[in-house]
This record gives structure tokens, sequence and C-alpha cells, in this order.
């Protein structure tokens, strides 16, 4: 509920960002952890044919990204077993200089494992919590015609703790 998919969403359909990758995808890793199902889904997602042979899927991945810059996003990640991250993460190394991929995690212990910097998408403070859900609750109705909910609003949005979805 802090936004990490929603901030990764807005790089990855930015138009300068679409540019500037040959390829994009985007899959969603959840629980479990299935390398069958994630290869096959980064492989429809830049235009290549599937079957069920992981071994076959794989090289056809790699043979895909050849040469290639590439934007990955590997969405919502539990997995904290390096060895199956290494094995995914050896499909990438034939793309061109400048490919990248995002990950999006709960769990530090998994963005430590990538071995790559972090960013540390934090909650909302009190008053940006209560824009945030005056917009939303509110819609296009103005707000100071309501001053008897205001209260009861800003307790709403301090239960919310700061997170966007929550608050949303």
């Amino acid at each position: 509920g802090l936004g990490k998919t929603t901030f990764a969403k807005v790089v990855y359909n930015d138009e300068s960002v679409k540019k500037h990758f040959d390829l994009k995808s985007w899959v969603c890793v959840s629980e479990p952890y299935d390398i069958l199902r994630i290869t096959k889904e980064l492989l429809q997602e830049i235009g290549l044919t599937v079957d069920n042979n992981l071994n076959q899927l794989q090289v056809k991945l790699k043979e895909g990204l050849k040469g290639k810059t590439f934007l990955i996003v590997l969405d919502d990640v539990w997995n904290e077993n390096y060895k199956e991250w290494d094995d995914l993460r050896n499909l990438f190394v034939q793309g061109d200089v400048g490919s990248k991929i995002i990950v999006t995690t709960r769990k530090e212990s998994v963005a430590l494992m990538m071995g790559c910097g972090a960013i540390n998408v934090g909650t909302l403070s009190s008053e940006v919590s209560w824009d945030l859900f005056k917009r939303h609750s509110f819609e296009n109705r103005d707000p100071e015609e309501h001053p008897e909910l205001e209260e009861v609003g800003i307790q709403i949005a301090h239960k919310c703790k700061g997170l966007p979805l929550a608050l949303k």
C-alpha cells in the first residue's frame, strides 16, 4: 500500500522510457515463485511464442533479449532464495548496455539480495494523507461545503497510517 507498484507503473509507462528501450516487459511475480510462469510471461510480453519446456523457454528468452535494450519489471517479489534469483538473472545477461530491471518488493532482504540500489518508499505525512483522502472521498465536491465531515475524515486518514492505497 506504499505505492511501489504505482511508482513502477509511472516509470514503465513514461513516454521517454518507452522510446529509450527496444523491449519492455512487466511480470507480477508474487507467491509462489514459479520460474516457468515468469519466463513464459516475459516471452509473451516481448512477442515470442512459448511452450512448456523450461530450458527451451530460457534459451528463447536469452535470444529474444540478445543485443537489445530492455526494461523488465518484476513486481511484488517475495522469493528470498538467491539460487533461484541468480538462475533468473542469468537470462538477462545477453541484453545490451543500458538495459534495466525494476523489482518491487516489501522485503528489504529481497532488495539486498538483488545487489543494487534500493529506493525506499515511505509513508505520507499527516497533511499529505488528509489531502489525498479528501481528494478521493469528496471527488468533485468542495470539502469546504461539508465542515462537519472534516473531523471524522482526519481521524480516518490518521488510521490509514500514511499508506496511499488505504487512503484512496
